[in-house]
């Protein structure tokens, strides 16, 4: 099934609303596919010209479907040398393989052939660069990317000329921009209604405000989840840092919120805590002041990986979803997580 035929067959189904700019997408989506399929495979590909065919940059606001539209894309190609990742994952990877090769003539270029030896099209979700290192390498890895003969899809939530708008030596991130830009079809989605604002009356593990009640709820919620297993208050060991824990019982367990997010942690820790446990609780969480960065960096930071991993997450707050943050540097990036945020309160993840 082709991924124009699985958007109409959603259609019929009347599981989603026929859109003329997702269809436009889709239509994009459905030449990738078909470029593809036509490419050479098996013994006689390894004579092929390295040249892949033209990728997508679907950009546009949070809750418009671009993931929807890129994962009916993936799950329609028909082999198995693809890669749907999160960006901030793939980012991971390539500097750990930085540092395995340090001191390696042309790193990259050794980096982008391990990746062509694995997938011949990456599906990024969710491209953001927020972080310098990540600026700085973006332009030369793509470039690497595209002459091993990578396709790349990529959703983000700006324009490829906004991408690390405002960064520390962003002239240096220019490169990128003109190689995402002289290599893939770039496609606005415009549509102002959220998709997931279905969800916003239906939060049901996102207590407000910090009340005795709210307490009581998440007792409720930690014994439930956790279903009496013994208690544990030693504080996590995550990539050799010591975290501390209100409790942990099984697959559960319950932090602070300046204890999660107060103090800058990666990704990896973040990570290993949701491979660690099914169900995160956190209390106490506040509304995030004009000027802290770094707070904030770490709450959509934590936000996202979780949502990626589709971890409950139960929250007791002091105001709600929209009031934590409404001022500040990452205002933009925020918005996409107040958005999924919303929507893992839904209950939907069960």
């Amino acid at each position: 099934m082709t991924p124009l035929e699985y958007y109409q067959k959603k259609i019929a189904a009347g599981e989603i609303l026929e859109d003329r700019q997702q269809l436009t997408a889709i239509e994009k989506f459905e030449a990738i596919y078909t470029a593809l399929l036509t490419e050479p495979q098996g013994f006689i590909s390894q004579f092929r010209k390295k040249s892949p065919p033209r990728g997508l940059y679907l950009w546009g606001s949070v809750g418009i479907g671009k993931t929807f539209l890129m994962d009916t894309f993936y799950y329609c190609l028909p082999f198995e040398d693809k890669l749907r990742i999160h960006f901030y994952a793939f980012m991971r990877e390539v500097h750990h393989e930085l540092r395995a090769l340090q001191g390696t003539k042309n790193p990259l270029q050794m980096i982008a052939k391990n990746w062509a030896r694995k997938t011949r099209i990456i599906c990024f979700d969710e491209l953001i660069i927020t972080d310098i290192a990540d600026a700085l390498l973006l332009g030369g890895l793509l470039q690497a990317l595209f002459q091993q003969g990578i396709c790349l899809i990529v959703t983000a939530n700006v324009s490829p000329d906004d991408l690390y708008k405002n960064g520390l030596q962003r002239e240096l991130f220019l490169p990128a921009i003109a190689e995402i830009k002289a290599r893939l079809d770039v496609v606005h989605l415009q549509i102002v209604d959220d998709y997931r604002a279905n969800y916003r009356n239906q939060t049901k593990y996102y207590w407000y405000p910090l009340t005795t009640k709210t307490l009581e709820n998440m007792e409720q919620c930690f014994v439930g989840f956790s279903h009496g297993i013994a208690l544990d208050f030693a504080p996590l060991l995550i990539n050799n840092r010591s975290i501390r824990i209100k409790k942990q019982a099984g697959s559960v367990v319950w932090f602070d919120f300046m204890d999660i997010c107060g103090i800058p942690r990666s990704h990896e820790d973040y990570l290993a805590i949701t491979k660690k446990f099914d169900t995160i609780l956190v209390s106490n969480l506040t509304k995030i002041g004009e000027n802290d960065n770094d707070l904030a960096r770490s709450f959509i930071r934590f936000i996202d990986v979780l949502y990626d991993a589709k971890t409950r997450l139960v929250i007791a707050a002091a105001q709600p979803i929209a009031e934590i943050y409404t001022s500040g540097q990452l205002l933009f990036e925020f918005a996409r997580t107040c958005s999924r945020l919303t929507q893992m309160q839904s209950g939907e993840w069960e």
